[in-house]
């Protein structure tokens, strides 16, 4: 089946086409033998003779990847939304949630030496982030932040871990390309 995004419309076609069927079919069984290297289920699928089905194929590809065996590369345009929501559903399919990793941090507050704090994903949780970009634009200073656990909300103190300060946050707004909703009043931490 051929999957084709254009702006904001999903096309979808039973058949791929004559043209580039052979290739298609060369590139899957690529696919099976390089997932057969890292994943013993597909090895002993293929070994028997057999061909993997779609959720085979798609359990072998989050088992090796977040095994750190195999990385799954997707093409697109983000400019044109081409193949977008691909990249989007297989960060859904083949990435681990929150729930489903240990993430460590360092308190800051302890004695240095002190052993790692175990974070959980849990909106309840005091807020733990990382603020990963900073931006100078139209819509004046944005900072990017990545939430680790907690809740973010507008007019909350913060503690800078670099500098020591509690900053205030003045606002929370979502970004989707060049267009800012102000709409948005907190951050939670969700799994899926």
């Amino acid at each position: 089946m051929l999957i084709t995004w254009f702006s904001n419309e999903v096309i979808v076609s039973e058949e791929i086409p004559t043209s580039v069927l052979d290739l298609a079919k060369e590139k899957r069984q690529e696919l099976f033998e390089q997932l057969a290297e890292v994943d013993d289920e597909i090895c002993e699928i293929l070994l028997n003779d057999e061909l993997p089905t779609n959720d085979q194929i798609a359990a072998a590809i989050r088992r090796s990847t977040i095994g750190l065996k195999f990385s799954p590369v997707f093409l697109g345009s983000a400019i044109k939304n081409t193949a977008v929501q691909p990249l989007l559903d297989g960060v859904c399919s083949y990435l681990p949630n929150p729930s489903e990793t240990q993430v460590l941090a360092h308190d800051v507050k302890a004695p240095v030496g002190s052993p790692q704090v175990e974070l959980v994903p849990a909106a309840e949780a005091p807020l733990v982030g990382l603020a990963f970009k900073l931006e100078e634009g139209r819509f004046g200073q944005l900072t990017y932040i990545r939430v680790y656990q907690g809740t973010l909300k507008k007019a909350m103190q913060i503690y800078n871990a670099r500098t020591g300060k509690k900053v205030k946050v003045p606002r929370l707004v979502r970004m989707h390309s060049n267009e800012m909703e102000v709409r948005l009043l907190k951050v939670v931490l969700v799994s899926h």
